[in-house]
């Protein structure tokens, strides 16, 4: 079996681009995995499809479909392959901005990676429950990060956002401006994909605004927002400049920009030499003089940055490829919590090298 498809699609709307195979006939089996947090992949689906004649066919999957029509081969007169003879999904989870497509046939497999970039398909998979699972982990890393965001934010809100302002949450999940306090002086909007978040965010705090809304299609006017937070988000954007020129549209006059985002160039993955994303969601990351130089090609002038965490605890004399975060793999009982405080305050001295970036930006 040949497939002449390159090792990764990305798929950034329809029609969906199909995966090219020449297989010697017989069955062609196919399986839809999701990439986990923790390197292992998770099966959403297989289909077993039985008959499929020799030469060159495609594997299309539409995944706006329902289960009748969403994955076929087709051969390359158009003639449809038939049915899958055997198929078994989870029918909860199938969107995944990260994912793998396996395809076997005589014995051989061949893996397929899978991004999705799709705004349509993004908002089917934020809108599921489950995505937020990936972000529950018991680990002392987690908790103190978090606790170390809230304090950072937490600063930069009390001193960069004046009272009375409006502010924009794009993004924003359950919102970390509620997490650190309901009592504001300013005047709160929160949007999100996710649905089921900003119906029960609603209820908690009906004086805030809850928008069901794309954070790259934002559905107000020019200049309406004195501030523009956007927390975690812009990795998980398909166009991270499309993205920022919309957060600068919604913003006044030299409004306000709070933006953070994981850093591609902390020092775990220097010292290793190699991309190591934060998350399999991640559809991109950046380091601090890419999204600074992002930030100013689009309209805005960076006026404080921090980092939050450094990886310094590592296992030095391993070889480059071969080092990790020995903090987090080695000391997770609760005594190391001193380490664990220590670690996340040395982003600050170091951004560049931070595990996590903060960036404050005026509107040019």
């Amino acid at each position: 079996m040949t497939v002449d498809t390159p090792a990764e699609v990305v798929i950034s709307g329809k029609p969906f681009p199909g995966i090219r195979i020449d297989v010697p006939g017989g069955t062609v089996d196919v399986a839809i995995l999701r990439r986990g947090s923790g390197g292992e992949d998770e099966k959403l689906g297989t289909w077993s499809f039985e008959g499929v004649r020799p030469g060159p066919a495609e594997v299309v999957i539409d995944w706006l479909a329902g289960d009748e029509g969403l994955l076929a081969i087709f051969y390359p007169d158009g003639e449809r392959a038939p049915g899958a003879a055997s198929a078994s999904r989870d029918q909860d989870v199938v969107i995944s901005p990260d994912m793998v497509v396996r395809i076997t046939c005589a014995g051989e497999t061949r893996d397929i990676g899978v991004k999705i970039t799709d705004a349509a398909l993004l908002k089917l998979y934020y809108q599921q429950d489950s995505h937020q699972d990936e972000y529950v982990v018991e680990h002392p890393f987690f908790h103190a990060f978090h606790q170390a965001r809230l304090r950072t934010l937490g600063r930069l809100f009390h001193t960069c956002i004046r009272p009375g302002s409006k502010v924009l949450d794009v993004g924003s999940g359950y919102s970390i401006f509620f997490l650190l306090s309901t009592d504001w002086e300013f005047d709160i909007t929160c949007c999100d994909l996710d649905s089921a978040a900003m119906e029960k965010m609603r209820g908690l705090v009906p004086e805030w605004e809850w928008v069901v809304a794309d954070a790259t299609r934002l559905p107000w006017d020019d200049g309406m927002f004195d501030t523009v937070y956007a927390g975690e988000i812009i990795e998980h954007v398909p166009d991270p400049t499309a993205a920022l020129c919309e957060w600068r549209r919604v913003l006044a006059p030299g409004g306000t920009l709070i933006l953070s985002t994981p850093n591609r160039d902390r020092l775990l993955a220097r010292t290793n030499h190699r991309e190591m994303p934060v998350h399999p969601e991640h559809i991109v990351e950046m380091n601090l003089g890419e999204i600074r130089s992002l930030l100013y090609s689009n309209g805005f002038e960076v006026l404080r940055r921090t980092g939050i965490y450094l990886e310094w605890i590592l296992n030095w004399w391993r070889p480059p490829g071969r080092r990790v975060d020995w903090l987090v793999a080695r000391l997770t009982s609760p005594r190391f919590g001193f380490l664990y405080r220590l670690s996340m305050e040395l982003g600050r001295l170091a951004p560049s090298l931070a595990y996590d970036l903060v960036l404050v930006c005026r509107k040019r």
